[in-house]
């Protein structure tokens, strides 16, 4: 393996916003690593802050690291431009408020081997009260896309940090589409281009190791409602993905509970923003309901546990029922009152 260390470039991908407060310790982190045949590139996405500065700082420091000043356009767009430019034969991202181990690349670069272009690797999750806990694997070594997704359940996870990808899919045609971030889609994003990048490569190697610290702060995306064709469009290209995947694998993943719960999250999602958003007419949102193919209405409403009770009861009388018009009322009423209170 050590032939390989000599010779193999990754770049380590950084997108970075307003994010002064965490920068030092996620850049030390990453300049601390024990394999350093690595490019760090610093995408500083218009802050407002002194991040681009610090930045610049540490480019002056340290050869390894490059910076590339972007207006601001949101993450998906500073990875890509990182793409667009970046060296390495492999390439890992980090989160400019998280960190990691010194271990973090070398891990990966010990993992690697012909015919495997995803490594995955496990993380620590760490809570805004100070608790951490680990995100685990069932099982580990090079796994076909039916154990992916049904054994290590993807779907529950499918952010772009902890994951290391051969850049051939990024760079050339020749290896199929050049691989990006769909911009257009503001939540997860991640899972979108990890399931595209599998569509293409499908297999990955899984790694016992918990390099990556994620920290979860409140205002990610996750808490945030965008708008209604915003997440429309992420609900949809989750289905079409999972298909595609399906088609691949000769079998049904999105009937995996994993699968499942991810895409009965995504259409509340969806149904929230049209209510809260108010961008749509009553006849709008009941044909959003009626255009939704009967087998994802199945198990949107079969995979709804994490759902309070009255979603529940929601999907049981009107979805499973067709009765489109009375489920617009049903949560029309029911989300405007739950705002009303949390107001």
């Amino acid at each position: 393996m050590e032939n390989l260390k000599d010779k193999t470039l990754v770049s380590v991908i950084v997108p970075i916003y307003n994010a002064e407060k965490y920068l030092t310790a996620c850049v030390d982190a990453l300049l601390a690593q024990t394999y350093t045949h690595i490019e760090i590139l610093l995408v500083d996405d218009g802050s407002e802050d002194r991040s681009g500065t610090l930045c610049d700082e540490y480019a002056q420091r340290d050869s390894r690291v490059r910076v590339l000043h972007l207006q601001n356009g949101g993450v998906s767009r500073a990875r890509n431009h990182a793409l667009d430019v970046m060296k390495g034969e492999w390439v890992c991202f980090a989160d400019a408020d998280d960190e990691v181990t010194p271990h973090y690349v070398e891990h990966f670069v010990d993992a690697m081997e012909e015919g495997v272009d995803v490594i995955i690797s496990e993380a620590v999750f760490v809570h805004e009260d100070g608790r951490s806990e680990r995100l685990s694997y069932k099982r580990h070594g090079t796994l076909p896309l039916t154990e992916i997704f049904s054994v290590n359940e993807l779907s529950a996870h499918g952010y772009a940090c902890a994951k290391c990808y051969r850049t051939w899919h990024m760079q050339s045609v020749a290896h199929g589409p050049m691989l990006r971030f769909p911009e257009e889609i503001k939540f997860s994003e991640d899972l979108i281009f990890v399931m595209q990048y599998l569509a293409i490569s499908p297999k990955a190697k899984y790694v016992p190791y918990a390099d990556y610290i994620y920290y979860l702060r409140s205002g990610s995306a996750s808490g945030k409602i965008f708008t209604y064709e915003i997440e429309r469009r992420c609900f949809c290209e989750y289905i079409a993905q999972m298909k595609i995947l399906s088609t691949i694998v000769g079998m049904n993943l999105m009937q995996l509970s994993s699968s499942a719960s991810i895409l009965s999250m995504l259409f509340a999602r969806v149904r929230n923003s049209m209510y809260i958003k108010k961008e749509l007419s009553r006849e709008e949102r009941v044909t959003f309901y009626k255009n939704i193919a009967p087998e994802i209405r199945q198990i949107i409403c079969d995979y709804s546990q994490g759902a309070n009770v009255l979603v529940r009861l929601g999907y049981k009388l009107f979805m499973k029922g067709q009765h489109f018009k009375l489920m617009d009322w049903y949560f029309f009423f029911m989300i405007a009152i739950y705002y009303k209170k949390a107001a």
